[in-house]
């Protein structure tokens, strides 16, 4: 007992400590008014945490793919060190953090494939994650067809649910239906993590990750009915499982909604929503990010539990990275700092 409470101590006091060093508003300032992406690169290695990953960088030559993946890197590494303590408490947030980054993983390489780029996902491969996972990157990245990645990850858990999903005879991939029944399989693992701890802690837990669920299901209501034009079942039965937060009359309400903007004014009426600000509620595609930060913030500020601010600090880390990501793009296009600020989450916090 005494050897988990202190790990448990050590959980929080590493996650607040690694959660000081995220940036600042002078930071965000300063990337907005940088005017290229090796402006960008070289703000992040001489002023933020982010020095760790691109001391050997070339600032004048990196390009913006190369940034993203070493940005990613440091949030692996930073998730391996906390990881590390979780092993010593039995939490296993380790399990939910690798099976999401394979998950993402084998989402991009499907959408290379279809879109007729499967060779580009070479130069999406964290290396750095290749002996964490049981998935073969180098295979992954040699497959051009939907067959070719269903052997690749012959071996691994992922293969009888995209065995499940092999498309016909117009070769269109069905990622919508593939993307739910592999977040499917996390959020079931998710849970399995939330069931196994108690109290407080659990429901802190599930209260945080509901939440990030139900504004998926949230999002990709909006998303189907706006763009897909998809009927109710279809809906249904592409929307996540577990949320709960925001009561199931209200989501089947919203998935009968007429269009998608009634959709979101529906979603405005939840108790979810209204703890959301207004300018916030605009971006309607990255909402899942948005509606999780305030609870995640006000965890990894007052919460007792290792589970809680250990899951807080992904998901702020997450949507710092996200930020960083908008305004690389923005001064990509070269969008003025007042156009890119509106599409950030912390820099408007």
């Amino acid at each position: 007992m005494l050897i988990s409470r202190f790990s448990s101590n050590v959980i929080l006091a590493k996650a607040r400590a690694m959660y000081g060093n995220s940036l600042k508003a002078k930071d965000y300032t300063n990337l907005l008014n940088c005017h290229s992406v090796s402006e960008i690169a070289s703000y992040l290695k001489n002023n933020t945490s982010y020095s760790s990953v691109l001391a050997d960088i070339n600032e004048a030559t990196v390009h913006r793919g190369h940034l993203e993946m070493l940005l990613r890197r440091k949030l692996f590494n930073d998730y391996a060190a906390l990881a590390r303590y979780d092993m010593t408490v039995g939490l296993n947030m380790s399990d939910y953090l690798i099976q999401r980054a394979e998950i993402e993983l084998i989402m991009s390489c499907l959408r290379l494939i279809g879109a007729g780029k499967a060779s580009e996902f070479f130069f999406l491969m964290p290396m750095f994650f290749s002996s964490h996972t049981e998935l073969d990157l180098v295979q992954m990245s040699k497959s051009k067809t939907y067959s070719e990645l269903l052997d690749a990850i012959n071996h691994t858990i992922y293969h009888d649910i995209l065995k499940e999903y092999m498309p016909e005879q117009d070769g269109k991939l069905r990622l919508t239906e593939i993307e739910t029944a592999l977040y499917t399989k996390l959020i079931k693992t998710v849970y399995q993590i939330i069931r196994n701890v108690h109290g407080s802690s659990r429901s802190e837990l599930r209260n945080l990750y509901g939440t990030l669920v139900d504004v998926q299901n949230v999002t990709r209501i909006y998303r189907l009915k706006r763009y897909f034009n998809a009927d109710a079942d279809f809906i249904r039965k592409n929307l996540l499982p577990f949320g709960n937060i925001i009561p199931a009359k209200t989501i089947g309400r919203m998935i009968e909604a007429p269009n998608a903007d009634a959709v979101i004014e529906i979603f405005r009426s939840t108790h979810v929503g209204k703890r959301v600000p207004e300018p916030q509620l605009a971006f309607v595609y990255d909402l899942h990010q948005r509606v999780p930060y305030y609870a995640a913030r006000r965890l990894i500020h007052y919460s007792i539990h290792p589970a809680a601010v250990l899951m807080a600090y992904i998901f702020i880390m997450d949507i710092e990275l996200d930020d960083i990501v908008n305004i690389v793009e923005g001064v990509r296009y070269g969008l003025q700092p007042e156009e890119i600020k509106p599409m950030l989450v912390l820099a408007n916090d």
